[in-house]
């Protein structure tokens, strides 16, 4: 499948969803910070839905979400 490469506003809108999403504001986003925004989007997963989703999204495996791969996360076909 091939993704779409999102446009400055777009990038932009992405940011600010990275953002506050990084509720510490480390410019990663860690598991605690995913399971929250899941929950705010009402996506209604259980725990090991949740790690499962975070490691796929964590391409680099490096337990965390930097804002490359939260951009390819949300731009997936």
């Amino acid at each position: 499948m091939a993704k779409t490469k999102p446009s400055e506003e777009e990038l932009d809108e992405l940011r600010e969803a990275f953002d506050y999403n990084d509720r510490d504001g480390d410019g990663m986003i860690q598991l605690d910070e995913f399971a929250e925004m899941l929950d705010e989007l009402e996506a209604d997963m259980s725990e090991s839905e949740t790690r499962a989703g975070f490691q796929d999204i964590d391409t680099n495996d490096d337990g965390l979400i930097d804002f490359t791969e939260f951009v390819a996360w949300w731009v997936e076909d």
